[in-house]
């Protein structure tokens, strides 16, 4: 039987906090005290201090994620921790609350709803990673519009062309795709329709209303994550990346274990389905360079309530 986790349990580190005589043990405390754990999962160069001022902005403007489950948004900073992305900043990551109905189970083995976190690493984060095998000269991620010149040649000459309209009226988005060139020379690119990018969302995505309506980052930020879906494709034909393997096997989903030596493609489980609809987002606070900023999630009438 799953029983209620407890929120320090793994987190010995965790410090308590006296307020006005209350002690207190915060998601933020919880980040705090985990300072020296981050550091050693981060790679050379990297600070725990940045990492930790990341999460507590976004932990201030992503609703809903100070109720989630302390382990699992400590579990989604420690990926990004071991893959040297800033969480909330520069498009690279985001832990972003879910709402489950089988949070926990009680006593009596009856499922308890609440609010888990998941790691949803952006395609910025995707073009971070590739860049650090040193073979990669430019990797890019492009819309096309119907009124651009846009052809795509498979055959021998495996040639792309795109000449954006840039004195007229573009349209709507036709296709999406990533460019890699190779240091050295070569390149490589994959194209996806919009039609199909529909499709492969539809038929992908976790986040679902009860009527299978998606929503999440799928509906928040289609083109953001249309480019995402290209380059992780595109990854089959970079250099072999063990960083960007772990990103490929962390992504979208909720790491259980926070040991920073352990791999975290072994430790992150994958909800099959996440349900939910969407909130409105923050509309002001966002700090410089936070991008795209993420929806939350809430099913109607989530009140933290049992299910048989």
């Amino acid at each position: 039987m799953t029983t209620k986790p407890q929120p320090d349990a793994k987190t010995a580190l965790a410090t308590r906090r006296e307020n006005g005589g209350v002690a207190t043990n915060t998601i933020a405390d919880q980040i705090r005290a985990m300072e020296k754990e981050f550091q050693l999962a981060m790679p050379k160069g990297a600070e725990a201090t940045q990492l930790i001022r990341d999460a507590l902005t976004a932990l201030r403007m992503t609703k809903n994620l100070a109720k989630c489950d302390a382990s699992s948004v400590l579990g989604s900073l420690m990926t990004c921790a071991q893959l040297g992305l800033r969480p909330g900043v520069l498009g690279h990551a985001w832990p972003l609350p879910f709402y489950t109905k089988k949070h926990h189970q009680d006593e009596n083995g009856r499922w308890i709803a609440g609010y888990k976190a998941q790691l949803v690493i952006g395609y910025q984060g995707y073009i971070e990673l590739a860049h650090r095998s040193g073979k990669i000269a430019s990797l890019i991620a492009r819309t096309a519009y119907e009124g651009d010149e846009f052809d795509v040649d498979y055959g021998i000459a495996d040639n792309l062309v795109h000449k954006p309209n840039l004195f007229g009226e573009r349209g709507n988005p036709i296709a999406y795709y990533a460019i890699v060139k190779f240091q050295g020379g070569g390149y490589a690119f994959f194209v996806m329709s919009h039609q199909d990018m529909l499709k492969y969302r539809n038929d992908n995505a976790t986040a679902k209303n009860r009527d299978g309506e998606v929503f999440g980052p799928w509906v928040d930020n289609f083109e953001g994550m249309a480019h995402k879906t290209c380059v992780r494709q595109l990854a089959k034909w970079m250099p072999k990346n063990t960083e960007m393997a772990v990103a490929i096997a962390a992504d979208e989903g909720v790491r259980v274990d926070l040991r920073p030596t352990v791999d975290a493609a072994e430790v992150t489980e994958r909800p099959e389905v996440i349900e939910g609809e969407v909130e409105e987002r923050p509309t002001s606070g966002a700090p410089t360079g936070a991008g795209e900023w993420p929806v939350t999630a809430q099913p109607a009438g989530a009140n933290g309530s049992a299910s048989a």
